[in-house]
């Protein structure tokens, strides 16, 4: 019965939590960047990497305009911030939250 009980609550958290990348809801708020979390992540990462390597590299070419650069590489990363699984971490946590009370209920039996 716990077990139902905690598989109710880990899907309640579901459908409050993971927004981003829903299969049961036929969503995906990605743009086709991704199909699932993992991927997510990788791609936000290559977005603020290759912004870093562009701000490193600003001033090595004096010919380009560093305002305009800035401007794109700004542009990226408020795309990462937005891409960023915000409601989903609150989904680990409890989650996280409700396996360790769970297990903690089984070993005090």
């Amino acid at each position: 019965m716990k077990t139902k009980k905690l598989l109710n609550q880990l899907m309640e958290l579901k459908e409050t939590h993971i927004e981003l990348i829903n299969d049961s809801r036929n969503r995906n708020q990605t743009c086709g960047l991704a199909s699932n979390y993992s991927e997510l992540i990788h791609r936000i990462a290559d977005l603020l990497k290759t912004s870093k390597k562009a701000l490193e590299g600003m001033h090595c070419l004096p010919e380009t305009n560093p305002t305009k650069i800035e401007y794109n590489v700004a542009d990226v990363i408020g795309i990462a911030i937005k891409l960023l699984p915000f409601s989903e971490m609150q989904f680990i946590d409890k989650t996280m939250e409700l396996l360790s009370e769970e297990s903690s209920m089984n070993t005090e039996h």
